[in-house]
């Protein structure tokens, strides 16, 4: 005989199988297999302290093993941060590849010489923008950082990449800021002291 299990999370009830919560390894998996009795109220529910926005999708997960994130686009980090919570690693999966294909081309703007730096510094309406000094090689060293740093900020800063300008201690990489309220005061760094820069600099 199917058990039935009723769940209230974060004030939302919802009414499942035990077979469906236990169908995957994860939270409910956890909570349902250990021998310690499971907490419920006087109706028999279970009390879930969670945002009930997207359980309903985590339900059709654990039930069919798949579900259309293509829909919830714009929600697919917080499926994922609920996925996440509940431990069900082939949901985060899914989230992970859906904001992969959904994530647009990156173009990198190319200085090609001083002169096209001066340019982009009388031309500077953003808050700043950041020069990537690199010969190719570097280029890949760096690759998903940069584009995580250019998705984060590029509503408020420019990229563009330059030649590298090799000198007693650099890396194959260097990175530039040119700040708009200074702009001629560009500043080296290297990238973890680069995204501390544009954090301070456009706080999010």
């Amino acid at each position: 005989m199917t058990t039935t299990v009723k769940l209230n999370v974060g004030g939302t009830i919802f009414q499942t199988t035990q077979t469906t919560l236990t169908k995957f390894d994860g939270f409910f998996r956890t909570m349902f297999e250990t021998p310690i009795p499971v907490p419920r109220d006087a109706s028999e529910t279970i009390f879930i302290d969670r945002d009930p926005t997207h359980f309903r999708l985590i339900l059709n997960f654990m039930r069919d093993g798949h579900v259309n994130l293509q829909k919830y686009s714009e929600d697919v980090s917080e499926i994922q941060k609920e996925a996440e919570y509940y431990l069900l690693n082939g949901l985060v999966e899914l989230c992970e590849r859906i904001q992969s294909e959904n994530q647009k081309p990156v173009e990198i703007k190319e200085l090609k010489d001083d002169r096209d730096e001066m340019n982009a510094i009388l031309g500077l309406k953003k808050e700043a923008f950041v020069v990537i000094y690199t010969d190719q090689e570097g280029v890949f060293d760096y690759r998903q950082a940069i584009l995580n740093l250019i998705s984060k900020y590029e509503k408020s800063v420019d990229f563009y990449t330059a030649p590298h300008k090799r000198g007693p201690g650099w890396n194959r990489t260097a990175f530039k800021v040119v700040k708009k309220s200074s702009p001629f005061l560009g500043t080296f760094l290297n990238l973890g002291n680069l995204e501390s820069v544009l954090r301070n600099l456009i706080p999010s």
